[in-house]
């Protein structure tokens, strides 16, 4: 029997709509505000996308939001749980993985090897059961690298899972880290810029595979600068403008929205 959940099993409970809610959120580094008085509600479920200017606070948003920064004020919720004084770590036990922005990838591992990294928080063992490899554990570990299979195969890194990651393009490595972090069985997913360096049939399809994660329940929550992506991909939209939130919306409302075409999008859109 199987020890993974299907990926149609990832959702946080469908009682509970808004996977994430931020109220009042300040942080700074000892200077000016970072993030000043921000909040909102994600719907589970959807892709939503925040864009603004560089220096809006986008990243740092998204820091906060996987537990790397504490708020300096404000409160944070994942699934109805405070993320006050919770260590990083925890969160994947919540359900919560993330890609960043420059690649992260283990370049003395095979392709398989870096998407079980993704496993790590259920795929421990003791000492002993490490040395003498129980059938239990062999049962595990072979359960994992078939998982790690099929989500190299559902991200479309379709080679021999032993290849190294030197022989994959820049799209490939990209769609593995989404692979790692798929194989958490996250019910929430921060991608930092997954498009970025990606040729125009790469961000195609990296779309394409976004929007194909919501099907199975799993809410997406990406900071992107193509704003082609970005209004064809999300659900809801938010922006950011010195650390401030100015709008929140659908693509469509958001992109009329004076004070966002202003701050961020320019009048020639």
């Amino acid at each position: 029997m199987s020890t993974h959940l299907d990926v149609a099993e990832l959702a946080t409970d469908r009682s509970v709509n808004d996977i994430v809610r931020v109220q009042g959120l300040h942080k700074h580094f000892g200077g000016p505000a970072v993030l000043e008085d921000v909040s909102f509600s994600l719907c589970a479920g959807q892709v939503h996308s925040v864009i603004g200017p560089n220096g809006a606070g986008k990243t740092t948003l998204l820091n906060v939001l996987s537990g790397l920064y504490q708020p300096s004020a404000g409160e944070v919720f994942i699934a109805g749980r405070s993320l006050a004084r919770l260590p990083p770590h925890h969160l994947a036990k919540l359900g919560v993985a993330r890609t960043f922005q420059n690649l992260k990838i283990a370049r003395n591992l095979t392709i398989e090897e870096n998407v079980l990294l993704g496993a790590h928080a259920r795929a421990r063992a003791g000492i002993w059961a490490g040395i003498f490899r129980p059938p239990e554990l062999v049962r595990r570990d072979s359960d994992l690298s078939v998982r790690a299979r099929e989500l190299l195969q559902m991200v479309g890194v379709e080679v021999d899972p032993q290849t190294m990651p030197d022989a994959l393009s820049y799209g490939a490595l990209k769609r593995l880290e989404i692979a790692r972090a798929l194989m958490a069985e996250p019910r929430l997913l921060l991608l930092d810029e997954p498009a970025a360096g990606l040729n125009q049939r790469e961000t195609v399809e990296i779309g394409q595979l976004i929007k194909r994660l919501t099907e199975h329940n799993i809410t997406v929550v990406l900071i992107e600068h193509d704003m082609k992506l970005v209004m064809g991909i999300s659900d809801q939209v938010i922006v950011l403008n010195y650390g401030r939130k100015i709008a929140q919306g659908t693509p469509d409302f958001v992109v009329r929205d004076p004070e966002v075409v202003k701050a961020y999008l320019g009048t020639n859109h």
